[in-house]
């Protein structure tokens, strides 16, 4: 613990000289700007939890790490699937190289998760949000039910009217992952915590995911490599690439990011006991998600000029 101070300055440093050698148009900072700097800024905050709370994520067991990074990535291919309908952002001045493009994309979408959740525990140790009471929520089966039906009544409408409902994206699937949570692990869930008046889970989520989103917006404004955003009706007033209205977006993303980490944990201590030849099979599926996902992106989301 002694030489925590050592590597959070080191990091803070090299995230400051990848920041001026992207300025001066070095590559390959140029180009994978934001890689640098997210996996510095994580590497980061990942010592100061595991200084202060001793609950990070990164540098907590050795397992986790390979976990939290790896269902990252398909979690967040399941947005990019949602993505080939909704047509709401797009990637240009990806390099050629497809393995070594595909790489990239692995190594981007494997820091969505641990974004979140090691801002949202960076939080937690600072003693922020740690406390918010509200309203106590009776929940029934009839409210979980009619939450999941929600859920899928504003997915639906994402399908079927995309220009005018594409923001329920972002909040359906809350509605319906809590109660899957819930009917688990009462504590995880956010119904749950508000059945005992407590929000501070979700409030802390919610900053978490404000935090990272202004953060993913600047990084990616200066990166060589970056999407663009083409949203319909709220197309105006940006900052970096993205509309105003679509930080919005980010907090019950955060909330979503959390339940499918909470599902993949209790799916986790499920089969626990699990044949390794089962995984196998499970890992090998993954991979072929992750390659035929990767090849829609370069068909439909890639913009080539």
């Amino acid at each position: 613990m002694r030489r925590t101070p050592l590597f959070i300055w080191l990091g803070v440093t090299l995230h400051v000289v990848f920041f001026v050698l992207m300025l001066m148009g070095v590559e390959p900072f140029l180009h994978f700007f934001y890689l640098f700097a997210w996996w510095t800024f994580l590497a980061v905050i990942g010592v100061i939890n595991a200084q202060r709370g001793g609950n990070s994520l990164i540098f907590g067991a050795s397992q986790q790490l390979a976990w939290v990074t790896g269902f990252s990535i398909i979690v967040w291919l399941f947005f990019e699937i949602w993505n080939f309908w909704l047509h709401n952002w797009f990637y240009v001045g990806v390099i050629e190289l497809t393995w070594f493009r595909w790489l990239a994309y692995a190594a981007s979408f494997a820091t969505v998760l641990p974004a979140i959740l090691e801002v949202d525990t960076l939080l937690g140790n600072l003693g922020l949000v740690r406390r918010v009471s509200g309203p106590v929520i009776r929940v029934s089966p009839r409210l979980l039910n009619g939450c999941v039906l929600a859920g899928l009544l504003m997915l639906a409408l994402v399908v079927l009217l995309p220009q005018y409902f594409f923001p329920l994206l972002w909040v359906g699937i809350v509605f319906i992952l809590d109660p899957l949570v819930y009917r688990r692990d009462r504590v995880a869930s956010l119904l749950g915590q508000a059945a005992k008046g407590s929000y501070a889970r979700m409030l802390r989520l919610m900053l978490a995911g404000l935090l990272c989103g202004v953060l993913w917006e600047f990084w990616n404004y200066w990166s060589g490599a970056k999407w663009i955003y083409a949203i319909p009706l709220f197309d105006f007033w940006k900052v970096f690439e993205m509309p105003l209205a679509g930080f919005l977006g980010f907090m019950p993303f955060a909330l979503e990011c959390y339940l499918f980490w909470q599902l993949l944990r209790l799916a986790r201590e499920t089969y626990a006991a699990t044949d390794w030849r089962i995984l196998s099979i499970v890992a090998a599926l993954a991979a072929i998600y992750c390659a035929l996902v990767f090849s829609g992106i370069d068909n439909i989301t890639v913009i080539r000029t």
